[in-house]
């Protein structure tokens, strides 16, 4: 047995929330920790991610259900989605070895192979209506509006998802319907579709005029702010902000928008960074 961790573990989470499924997080790193290779705290971060995600899906807390492998791939499909390729496969490597522990080895057959994430690919007009289905299904004003802001933010402006968060509603002009920008790559982005312009009036009302454009009672430090607001909410397909990205800088691609001024609305320093969309771009 590895020694215990010297301090608690407290992972980023609600305090209701962590209170709701600890016991069930430590009962299943004790009992899995001595079989597999690692630590008891990379067991922790990962399994709690997980038990959390079902707990918010109304999964029962039991290995059967949670660590199934259907779970496992629907967590590292969605509530991992914004994630790079190394540490999804790094936090789904943890789980699956949980899950053999847990279920036993034969498990392993039924985990499909993890592709190559494609990042670059834009999403469709059908997943672009899902996706704003999804956004219109909000329980609450705030909810409601915070999504529309994202969306619009990501397709309508091609913002990054750091910029994304740390933007503020103040700093979206109305009446040009231009996104300045802060950060590493200070700018002025023109919005691009009345659709997304509609949703933006409607998060400034919300919030009176100034706040965070996106979830305002963050503090603009969260890198995960995205992520975990898509994981508890659920839309049918994956949300990632660097899809919404790719969307919009093939949208300015396919309606012939100078190249200097693309690559200066898009906070890029050279046309190499434009490869990964070409040939996504009509001929």
């Amino acid at each position: 047995m590895r020694p215990a961790p010297t301090r608690p573990y407290r992972p980023q989470l609600p305090k209701k929330d962590w209170a709701a499924i600890e016991p069930y997080v430590l009962k299943v790193v004790r009992r899995t920790e001595p079989t597999v290779r690692y630590t008891e705290r990379e067991l922790l971060a990962a399994v709690s991610r997980l038990v959390h995600f079902a707990y918010v899906k109304h999964i029962p807390l039991e290995d059967t259900a949670v660590f199934a492998p259907r779970t496992v791939e629907r967590f590292v499909q969605h509530h991992l989605a914004s994630y790079n390729r190394a540490s999804r496969n790094t936090i789904r490597a943890r789980l699956r070895r949980v899950s053999e522990a847990l279920l036993g080895e034969g498990t392993a057959t039924r985990y499909r192979a993890l592709g190559k994430a494609d990042a670059s690919r834009p999403y469709s007009d059908k997943d672009i209506s899902l996706l704003r289905a999804w956004g219109r299904s909000m329980r609450t004003d705030e909810l409601t509006s915070s999504a529309g802001a994202l969306l619009a933010l990501g397709f309508g402006a091609g913002l990054t998802g750091s910029e994304i968060i740390r933007q503020r509603i103040e700093d979206i002009h109305v009446t040009t319907f231009a996104v300045r920008v802060s950060g590493a790559s200070p700018r002025s982005v023109p919005l691009t579709g009345d659709v997304w312009k509609d949703l933006l009036l409607v998060r400034r009302e919300v919030l009176g005029g100034s706040g965070w454009a996106f979830r305002s009672e963050q503090r603009g430090g969260n890198i995960n702010l995205i992520t975990d607001f898509v994981s508890r909410t659920g839309p049918q397909i994956p949300l990632v902000t660097r899809r919404m990205r790719a969307t919009w800088l093939v949208g300015h691609l396919n309606a012939a928008t100078p190249l200097k001024q693309l690559l200066h609305i898009a906070g890029l320093q050279s046309a190499e960074a434009l490869d990964r969309v070409l040939p996504f771009a009509d001929d």
